[in-house]
């Protein structure tokens, strides 16, 4: 939709007057679009109309905030009240814009990566009592979904002769099938066991996604946890594995020294081994699988090809997430 015509949506549903709205590219939600809003008086907002996904993304931020504020983007409540709207098909809401740089330009120094596992130890110490929560997914511990998209990247890869940069993927996925292979049938394994397991650590509100990409480092200095679309009522593990052991991003793998930082703001919890191989083993079926989709993907753009061939070789590097999940 144009500017215009989304700018008319949003004024019939929330008080924005005079709002100036400019599309944002560069998002990993092929289910959404996104606009930054600037009002009369100057603010700034971001406008999200999604057909995918759950209402999470802005119940957890405004829970997060009622116990931590500033910890995330506040919502901006529609004229009814309501956190979105449904309307043209698909969920609209409107979000405080956080004024600042990426984590990934502007990393977090020992303060940060304190206050980061502040976040979420907050975020995980959320009351799970609110009616509002139960829009929040549940985790079954079923990995149908990624392991299914791993079959059949892999049996793609496998199956005939590609050119140029998926020649190159073919090849690199070659080197590593026999480990990605291990990893898809521990993965399945693994929650096969976590669906039958008695005892299994209590549930908490999970961001699910909290890398340094979505972690902002606002003008005032602190951080500010973004994007909560994944969000889940899961262990805590389900977050923890994005610091613990390096994390998800090869090239910014969190150190020893980063982890440790981390885990003193975050405070004590026994990690649960089990839940964090299982994790880290379908993180890696997902980055793998979806990443290498793209580049064989006919309707990818070459730059979109090339970006996405980065990433995989990133999951497959020493510092990657397959590297990870092997030691395990």
């Amino acid at each position: 939709m144009a500017p215009s015509g989304i700018a008319s949506v949003v004024g019939e549903h929330y008080a924005l007057e005079g709002a100036d709205l400019v599309p944002v590219s560069g998002g990993a939600d092929l289910n959404a679009s996104l606009w930054r809003a600037t009002d009369a008086r100057g603010r700034r907002f971001a406008v999200k109309w999604s057909s995918g996904g759950s209402p999470a993304g802005l119940v957890l931020p405004a829970a997060l905030n009622a116990v931590r504020p500033g910890s995330a983007p506040e919502p901006l409540p529609a004229r009814t009240g309501a956190l979105w709207v449904d309307t043209g098909g698909a969920r609209l809401s409107v979000m405080e814009w956080v004024e600042g740089t990426s984590a990934l330009e502007t990393p977090p120094g020992p303060a940060g990566w304190r206050e980061l596992g502040q976040i979420l130890a907050a975020l995980h110490g959320v009351p799970l009592g609110d009616e509002a929560l139960e829009r929040v997914p549940r985790e079954d511990f079923d990995p149908g979904r990624w392991a299914g998209l791993f079959e059949r990247v892999d049996t793609a890869l496998d199956a005939g002769p590609a050119e140029g940069i998926g020649r190159r993927l073919a090849e690199l996925w070659s080197g590593n099938r026999s480990a990605l292979r291990e990893v898809h049938r521990r993965t399945i394994d693994l929650a096969a066991r976590l669906r039958e397991r008695d005892g299994l650590p209590g549930f908490a509100a999970c961001h699910a996604d909290p890398h340094l990409g979505n972690l902002v480092i606002a003008t005032d200095g602190r951080p500010v946890l973004i994007d909560f679309d994944d969000a889940v009522l899961a262990p805590r593990e389900r977050d923890l594995m994005f610091v613990l052991g390096g994390g998800v991003l090869a090239d910014r793998a969190a150190t020893e020294e980063q982890q440790g930082l981390f885990l003193d703001g975050y405070g004590h919890h026994r990690v649960d081994a089990e839940l964090l191989a299982y994790y880290r083993g379908l993180r890696v079926l997902e980055d793998a699988s979806e990443l290498a989709g793209i580049v064989i993907d006919p309707a990818s753009g070459e730059e979109e090809r090339r970006e996405a061939f980065g990433h995989v070789r990133g999951v497959f590097s020493p510092t990657g997430l397959l590297a990870q999940a092997l030691s395990e």
